[in-house]
């Protein structure tokens, strides 16, 4: 049996494009689209889900945060540098 027929995926062909659908079980069809296509692997699929964009979105997101975090450890280094050099010792 084919991985196609065994998953109900339906192959169309508009415009020279492959297009897969899948009968789902709640709504009608939903695209999907599988990793490997006659054989050869679809790194695109793979590596950013289908689309370029979500996966550059989502790296600047990521970017975002480990960029806030590393601010915030410098602050806090500089932060404990500074309490150190001060002439008052505080007692927690």
């Amino acid at each position: 049996m084919d991985t196609l027929e065994r998953y109900n995926i339906k192959e169309l062909t508009v415009e020279g494009d492959k297009i897969f659908l899948k009968k789902s079980k709640y709504f009608n069809w939903k695209v999907v689209h599988p990793y490997r296509i006659d054989g050869k692997i679809n790194w695109k699929n793979l590596i950013a889900g289908g689309n370029w964009f979500n996966l550059l979105w989502i790296a600047l997101i990521i970017g975002i945060i480990l960029g806030c975090l590393y601010e915030y450890s410098v602050v806090l280094k500089s932060l404990n540098e500074c309490s150190k050099s001060l002439p008052i010792k505080f007692a927690l």
